[in-house]
C-alpha cells in the first residue's frame, strides 16, 4: 500500500514536468508579417533593378533568371504577407474584444467582409436566417457595429443568448434592459453608411445610438428583448 501512494502522489508531478515539453512558444505573427513584407519589398526592387538594367530586353541569362526568381519571390512572399495580415487582423481583433467575443464563431451575415468569404471553405456567405438559427442554436455571432458617439467608434458585438453575449453587450450599451425607441439610416460616420441602420434606444446606464448593418437589426433586436431574461 506504500508503494502504491507513492506511485499516485508522483504521477501528477510527472504530468506537470511533461507539459513544457508538450508547447512550444509560437513564432510572433507581427514578426513574420514584417519579415514577408521586406522579402517582398527587396525582391521587387530587384526585380525593377534587373529589369531596367536590361531595357533593350535583349538575351541574357543570368539577368533573365534573377528577373524571373526576383517576381517569384515577390509573389509569393506578398501572398503570405496578406494572408498573415488577415490573420493577425482577426486575432487582434479577438483580443480587443475580450474572450466573450473571442469564443464568437464567425460574423454575423452583415459582417463579414470580402475576404471573410474569400477563406470560407465552402465560399457561401451566410445569412440573416441562419445566423438566428445559430444564436437559438446557443451559438453566437460577431457583429460589427459603430457607436454613434460624439466621436464614432468601431465596436464589435458577441450577439447570442448566452451570458457572455449579454456582458459583450452591456459592456457598450450599458447595463440591461435595452429598450429601442426607433431606426434612421446613419448621418455620419467614416464607414458604409448605406448598409448601416442606426438604432436609438436606451439602457439603464442612459441613452444609447449604434448603427449595425442592416442585415443584423432583426437579430439584434430579438437578442436585445432576451437579454433581460437572460440575467
Amino acid at each position: 500500500m506504500q508503494g502504491l501512494g507513492e506511485m499516485v502522489l508522483l504521477m501528477p508531478s510527472r504530468r506537470r514536468l511533461a507539459r513544457p515539453t508538450e508547447t512550444k512558444k509560437p513564432t510572433s505573427m507581427r514578426t513574420s508579417r514584417l519579415v514577408s513584407l521586406m522579402i517582398a519589398v527587396i525582391a521587387a526592387i530587384i526585380w525593377m533593378v534587373s529589369t531596367y538594367a536590361n531595357a533593350s530586353n535583349s538575351w541574357d541569362p543570368v539577368n533573365f533568371v534573377l528577373r524571373i526568381a526576383a517576381g517569384a519571390l515577390t509573389i509569393a512572399a506578398a501572398a503570405e504577407w496578406l494572408v498573415l495580415s488577415v490573420r493577425e487582423s482577426r486575432g487582434t481583433g479577438a483580443r480587443a474584444r475580450g474572450s466573450h467575443v473571442a469564443t464568437a464563431v464567425r460574423r454575423s451575415a452583415g459582417s463579414r467582409t470580402a475576404l471573410d468569404d474569400l477563406f470560407l471553405a465552402a465560399g457561401r456567405r451566410p445569412t440573416p436566417a441562419q445566423d438566428l438559427a445559430t444564436v437559438t442554436g446557443g451559438s453566437a455571432v460577431v457583429v460589427v457595429a459603430y457607436l454613434m458617439e460624439r466621436k464614432v467608434r468601431r465596436v464589435s458585438l458577441r450577439v447570442g443568448l448566452d451570458d457572455a453575449s449579454v456582458e459583450s453587450l452591456e459592456s457598450v450599451l450599458g447595463a440591461a434592459p435595452h429598450r429601442l425607441f426607433g431606426t434612421q439610416p446613419p448621418t455620419r460616420g467614416a464607414f458604409e453608411r448605406s448598409a448601416y441602420t442606426q438604432l436609438e434606444g436606451a439602457s439603464r446606464s442612459g441613452a444609447w445610438s449604434i448603427a449595425v448593418p442592416t442585415a443584423d437589426v432583426d437579430l439584434l433586436r430579438y437578442v436585445l428583448v432576451r437579454a433581460e431574461e437572460i440575467r
